[in-house]
């Protein structure tokens, strides 16, 4: 039989150091967690049969962990830890699923009893111990993590909006999980037994992104061989989600305009329209506000796309949701690693200017070259082991004196220049580092005017 693995979590290195001596010397297999937020990320990744976990820890304590350990893992066993035994405290413990306590310090024999008492009691379904989530399930979020407020609240906005047909506007920083909200709201709505179609406007020629989104007709311009059926009229009844729609043409927005005043359009190089049906979800990553002040985009296209607006946050103000996300890219590429404290640390304060998807590639980089199933420092991306970029509330260049576009277009312009220095001038490299696509990376050098071959041999 194997052994028995124990997760003990407590903040005192010499307690927890005794305890985990005498546990393993009665043949357990024994985690340590210093805090309550490492007990969740490893909870998150994997079951064990009895959790110790103190009740008393700074920043989190144990009645905090308990609740949010019960929430991932229903079924696990846990046996509270504490210097200050009362039975109110028992009593709230049992209340939020613990299955008892232990008064600290205990002898060896005392947590051995109890703990096997606990893997003995009568297990009961997942359904019977249930504890109850602060959201309703009635949505499903395919592929999105995370139990922040911020995202709790665009839960609570997707699920109010999924059963109407407004038109949606998903705004948020490259990265942060707009498609997947996209994906949500077509899943859960009236229209879910249709079809989503998905078209990214950034990486579309601007001479083809007409075509792409109206059809056109064979020899209306050259090299149309065939007829095309565009997405508008292939998402019919369906929905129609447009990525990137701020990078779309002055030209390409007068049309746009047109579907959404009128549900109907005519293919490029016909004369009769066309009627469609489609649920339209928009996304950028853009100030469209700021877009159409500064003549970029059509003011009357803004309003009838802003009808409701979902601000997806950036990843650094959610830092509560950054173990998570590790537990679940950790399983998502193979399940059998595990992080070191140091390392996940590291990962919670990088202010990860990609987002989720900059989060997501380094995962999978340092899985794929770990030397052991524990990813540390060393198998992190190198901006992350040089220290990478901090959560700060500052920084050391002043761009106060600036307009807010302005500022972020310089800040855009050191950043790209500073990833292809790291690369070599190796775009997909940089675009991967940046957590984009390459086709937007790629955008961004032609708007910025940067040559990516000059940086091959700084």
């Amino acid at each position: 039989m194997p052994n028995r693995h124990i997760l003990l979590v407590d903040d005192e290195p010499n307690l927890q150091e005794s305890m985990k001596i005498g546990l393993e010397l009665r043949d357990y297999d024994v985690t340590l967690a210093s805090t309550g937020q490492r007990a969740i990320s490893f909870c998150q990744s994997q079951s064990f049969d009895t959790v110790l976990l103190d009740m008393r820890m700074p920043e989190m304590d144990g009645m905090e962990a308990l609740r949010q350990i019960k929430e991932i893992r229903p079924e696990q066993t846990v046996i509270m830890l504490t210097a200050h035994g009362t039975i109110e405290s028992a009593v709230e413990a049992t209340k939020l699923g613990a299955f008892d306590y232990l008064t600290k310090p205990s002898s060896p024999e005392e947590v051995d009893s109890k703990i096997q008492q606990a893997l003995n009691f009568p297990i009961l379904s997942a359904k019977e111990r249930m504890v109850k989530s602060k959201r309703p399930e009635t949505c499903h979020f395919e592929g999105m993590v995370g139990t922040s407020s911020a995202m709790q609240e665009i839960y609570d906005l997707v699920e109010r909006i999924t059963h109407n047909e407004s038109t949606i506007l998903i705004t948020g920083e490259t990265g942060t999980g707009k498609e997947l909200i996209a994906r949500a709201i077509h899943d859960n709505g009236t229209r879910a037994n249709k079809r989503l179609y998905a078209l990214h406007c950034a990486a579309i020629p601007e001479e083809l992104l007409e075509s792409e989104l109206f059809g056109h007709e064979k020899g209306s311009f050259t090299g149309a061989v065939n007829q095309k059926v565009g997405v508008f009229e292939a998402a019919n009844e369906g929905t129609l989600f447009l990525d990137e729609i701020g990078e779309m043409s002055l030209k390409a927005q007068v049309r746009m305009l047109r579907v959404l005043q009128e549900k109907e359009f005519i293919r490029v190089g016909a004369t009769s329209p066309r009627k469609t049906d489609v649920r339209l979800i928009a996304a950028t990553n853009r100030t469209l506000s700021e877009e159409v002040k500064e003549g970029r985009f059509r003011e009357d296209l803004f309003y009838r796309l802003n009808v409701i607006e979902i601000q997806m946050p950036p990843l650094r103000q959610r830092p509560d949701d950054i173990p998570m996300l590790i537990a679940h890219f950790l399983q998502k590429f193979g399940g059998q690693h595990t992080i070191s404290e140091e390392a996940q640390d590291t990962l919670i304060r990088h202010n990860w200017p990609g987002n989720v998807r900059e989060l997501e590639n380094a995962i999978e980089r340092a899985v794929a070259l770990a030397r052991t199933n524990i990813i540390d420092m060393i198998d992190l991306p190198p901006i992350l082991q040089e220290g990478g970029t901090a959560i700060t509330s500052g920084s050391g260049d002043s761009y106060g004196h600036l307009p807010l576009r302005d500022a972020r277009d310089v800040f855009e312009q050191k950043y790209i220049a500073e990833l292809l220095t790291k690369t070599k001038g190796n775009i997909t490299h940089a675009a991967k580092m940046a957590g984009i696509a390459w086709q937007n990376f790629h955008q961004k050098l032609k708007k910025y005017e940067i040559d990516a071959k000059k940086f091959a041999n700084k």
